[in-house]
């Protein structure tokens, strides 16, 4: 991960991977036949884990725009925590690698559990995601450049919430409880 970090995915060779690691060549083609092969375990180990965290914490009962709220907050506070694994995720985010299915899967959901019950309006599924992931990926940038405080993450959020349907003052208010919702949630982990 601290290659991937310092380098950028584009710029990481196999002969990186295993200094860093103290393995031999041979012993890195074992697990990954490519550089891709790493990248793409990674990511998915990485982006997985805090898919998966969420998924054992965050009620079914909450609403869909609590549910990407706590979601997305939870995003910018592993990146406020973790800034490793901040510069990680944005790097492998900014590659040529898909994204990681679950948690492409985990928005879609959202979104269509928030569209049956009238919270979000209809748009396109690919917009929703460019402006979720393109939101998120910003604020991730701004926060672990020191651009901005990890506060402004709830403007941001609240905006997110806003264009998919749901008032902008009650955006603000969801945004706010999913801020305090995911530092419990961090806290508890």
């Amino acid at each position: 991960m601290a290659v991937i970090a310092e380098k950028g995915p584009d710029a990481c060779s196999i002969e990186d991977f295993v200094a860093a690691a103290g393995v031999s060549r041979g012993t890195f083609y074992n697990y990954y036949p490519t550089t891709e092969d790493l990248l793409r375990a990674v990511q998915i180990k990485v982006g997985g884990e805090l898919s998966a965290v969420l998924d054992k914490r965050l009620p079914l009962s909450l609403p869909p725009s609590n549910r990407l709220a706590t979601r997305m907050h939870s995003h910018m506070l592993s990146v406020t925590r973790d800034p490793v694994w901040g510069w990680v995720m944005m790097r492998l985010d900014g590659s040529r690698l898909a994204r990681v299915p679950v948690i492409q899967t985990d928005l879609d959901r959202i979104y269509q559990d928030g569209l049956s019950k009238g919270e979000f309006r209809e748009l396109d599924p690919s917009a929703v995601r460019t402006l979720v992931f393109g939101a998120s990926r910003m604020v991730q940038r701004d926060i672990l450049m020191g651009l901005t405080a990890p506060a402004h993450a709830e403007q941001v959020v609240a905006l997110v919430l806003t264009a998919l349907g749901v008032t902008y003052e009650e955006a603000l208010k969801t945004s706010a409880e999913a801020a305090a919702l995911a530092l419990e949630i961090h806290d508890a982990a």
